[in-house]
């Protein structure tokens, strides 16, 4: 909830009337009601001004399990500790060193190492087959491919 409530601070100090505003987050150890809250919150935001959308790209558990992604089609809800783990395997497979939490290079290590079409592909999968759940009840899932741009 507290990304949302800076975002909307944001908005409102900088008198901004239109455009898009972006939420990601992770679920990481918040409670239910506050991990939902945040799309609830940005849908109701939605309804007040029609030229002024937030939008929210939440992963649960982790964004490591976006990351994940990029190299293989995992449904199974574990512990994040298990997503760090399939990530240093796949690092040290393709000869890049061990994963780290805020690397300052892993986008272009996905881009160049992973296939970032196949995991929007796959994270879209997910949010279909999860389709009339809440974001807590999508384990595990990511809404983080809705801010990924793609040029073909």
């Amino acid at each position: 909830m507290r990304v949302i409530g800076i975002a909307e601070e944001y908005v409102k100090e900088n008198k901004i009337k239109k455009g898009q505003i972006w939420c990601v987050y992770d679920k990481d150890n918040f409670p239910p009601e506050r991990f939902n809250g945040v799309v609830e919150r940005a849908e109701s935001l939605n309804k007040e001004n029609p030229e002024l959308q937030y939008h929210t790209a939440w992963s649960n558990e982790c964004i490591e399990f976006w990351f994940l992604l990029h190299f293989a089609y995992y449904t199974a809800n574990n512990h994040r500790t298990e997503y760090v783990a399939f990530l240093n395997d796949k690092f040290k497979e393709l000869g890049i060193g061990k994963y780290q939490k805020n690397m300052n290079n892993i986008f272009e290590i996905l881009m160049e190492y992973g296939n970032p079409k196949l995991a929007n592909r796959y994270a879209k999968r997910i949010m279909k087959d999860g389709a009339g759940k809440t974001p807590t009840e999508i384990a595990s899932g990511t809404k983080v491919y809705s801010s990924y741009v793609f040029i073909d």
